[in-house]
């Protein structure tokens, strides 16, 4: 079973590369491509994904959605893995996701930790292991099989931020996520440039505003306005 393991990013130059060959160590052997999916990031981290031996595609928004969509076009694999640039991968994930599949599980995320020891963080990761939108996010990684992506219609491409939970709303119309009993480690930089309360406010309000209807201009809008670090763009 293939897994191709897409990435999207923008301005990820500082860590792109070692991500590139850490995924590819932990593949473990298991057959896997990785694609990254850069938004004509200006520090270079196209060239050095590629360099890191990845294939490179380069799209003009950076819009994750987009992003992963392009990727999923230019797959290879039975299984879709989506990533984030700045999570490490537990050793072996891709025997997880095929174990998972074989199951019968067509889609399904890890649950999480960060990597500093903050007791607010904490809390946020002991939620990652339960079922329920709430709980759930693009950190968290996401397999999911060809057919059911294609079943389901991919990401919507309109949705620039929240498009985790959006997808995952249209999953779970068919069968429950696969929660995997292991963990990602998340960077904790965003925390790290915002204030830990303040980071989490936020989010919970534009999780609400989303499920509450509010435009995608008004929820970037928002988020860029009190998140530093935040790499939406509405334009």
């Amino acid at each position: 079973m293939r897994i191709s393991i897409i990435i999207p990013t923008l301005n990820e130059s500082a860590i792109i590369a070692s991500q590139v060959e850490d995924i590819r160590h932990k593949a473990s052997g298991s057959e896997v491509e990785i694609i990254v999916v850069d938004a004509k990031s200006p520090d270079g981290t196209a060239e050095l994904a590629k360099a890191a031996g990845a294939k490179v595609l380069s799209v003009n928004k950076g819009c994750r959605a987009k992003q992963m969509n392009a990727g999923a076009a230019a797959a290879t694999g039975e299984v879709y893995y989506f990533v984030h640039a700045d999570l490490t991968l537990p050793h072996g994930f891709a025997d997880d996701i095929i174990a998972g599949v074989n199951s019968g599980n067509s889609y399904g995320c890890y649950q999480v930790c960060f990597d500093k020891p903050v007791k607010g963080l904490k809390f946020n990761s002991s939620l990652s292991k339960y079922q329920g939108i709430f709980f759930r996010g693009g950190d968290q990684t996401l397999y999911i099989t060809k057919p059911f992506f294609e079943k389901i219609g991919g990401f919507d491409d309109e949705v620039v931020i929240m498009e985790d939970y959006e997808i995952l709303l249209r999953a779970k119309k068919h069968e429950k996520i696969n929660i995997m009993p292991r963990k990602v480690v998340i960077s904790a930089r965003k925390m790290e440039e915002n204030n830990y309360f303040k980071t989490n406010v936020i989010n919970v309000l534009v999780f609400t505003l989303f499920f509450l209807g509010f435009s995608q201009k008004t929820l970037v809008n928002i988020y860029q306005g009190f998140v530093k670090g935040a790499k939406y763009s509405i334009k």
